[in-house]
């Protein structure tokens, strides 16, 4: 029986490169970084928010074949980014806009909660979102 979701994929062109955007643009950490058995050019690289202890982010490359693309590259960027819990949508957005964040659009308030839509460094779409009561 399936007993939780562990990781997702993120496809990267740099994997130390888009760790070092999560770091410094949104305080996240590297959760791990270890070769792969027989051939340590690939790595796996997972990432999180400092206090995740249920999902890692794994910073995937194109040619890992993991992904339906057709050719290396063709789904950085492109595939579907995930969704952000915070206590404070509005308060990150500043925070995150003053690291260079690129928001697609102000923090605001809709069914679910507080949302807004952000682009990481290589143009994958993350949604912030306050659920209401927070």
């Amino acid at each position: 029986m399936i007993r939780k979701i562990s990781h997702v994929s993120l496809t990267v062109k740099d994997q130390y490169e888009a760790a070092q955007w999560y770091q410094e643009k949104l305080d996240w950490v590297i959760k791990r970084d270890e070769p792969f058995p027989g051939n340590p050019e690939n790595r796996w690289v997972s990432i999180a928010p400092a206090g995740q202890t249920e999902i890692e982010v794994v910073l995937e490359l194109p040619q890992w074949g993991m992904t339906s693309a057709t050719s290396q590259g063709e789904t950085v960027g492109r595939a579907a980014g995930f969704t952000l819990e915070t206590d404070d949508c509005r308060g990150d957005y500043e925070r995150f806009k003053a690291r260079g964040v690129q928001f697609m659009e102000e923090p605001a308030e809709l069914a679910w909660g507080i949302s807004c839509v952000f682009a990481d460094l290589y143009g994958h779409l993350h949604n912030l979102v306050q659920p209401h009561g927070e």
